[in-house]
């Protein structure tokens, strides 16, 4: 919801594009500060590329159904221009000290999800590219759903983003896909 008041473009729901729920089942998780991301000029929701900082790289998330999620809830204020909020949550498995360190001193971080459906513009969305997802809630009970540990990730409290989510791509479905690849190896040299 950005500043600008006045509709756009046409809203057409049609049968050639019915949506589809759920996600796959891998995910990049990139720490915020050490990326670079190129906003389309005229559209500025499309991210068209990400450039990462010398000795970083892309983290692999990958899990299963519902042990993912992502998402948005707009933010509406009478006196502040509108904004989303952004939201990651993952169930992982690993129980090792490593691990939940990991999981739970994370913070600042983008998730690049893709979604499940035709492989069209649209399918790579980004959540936290301006202001970072940071860990809002973390659970474990021992007896609850198969003994998993739940961790969320949010936008900050007014760090809204100005748009839903990004939509990452400038390509082909396999262009896209080959350069977030790309971002799981370790950068050596500057882009």
């Amino acid at each position: 919801m950005a500043c600008i008041t006045k509709i756009t473009k046409d809203i057409t729901n049609d049968c050639d594009n019915k949506p589809t729920g759920g996600l796959e089942g891998k995910m990049w998780a990139i720490n915020r500060r050490d990326a670079t991301f190129t906003l389309d000029a005229t559209k500025k929701a499309s991210c068209t590329a990400i450039a990462l900082a010398v000795g970083t790289k892309a983290f692999v998330v990958t899990a299963v159904k519902k042990e993912m999620n992502v998402g948005a809830d707009a933010v509406i204020s009478d006196n502040v221009p509108g904004s989303y909020t952004h939201y990651f949550a993952i169930q992982p498995y690993s129980r090792t000290a490593a691990d939940v360190q990991n999981m739970e001193d994370m913070s600042d971080i983008v998730i690049i999800a893709e979604l499940k459906g035709k492989k069209t513009e649209g399918c790579f969305v980004i959540f936290g590219l301006e202001t970072g997802l940071h860990l809002s809630s973390a659970s474990f009970r021992a007896n609850d759903n198969s003994g998993l540990s739940t961790y969320e990730f949010t936008t900050r409290e007014g760090e809204g983003e100005q748009y839903s989510r990004y939509v990452f791509g400038s390509g082909t479905y396999a262009t896209d896909l080959a350069s977030l690849v790309t971002l799981e190896t370790e950068v050596a040299t500057p882009p």
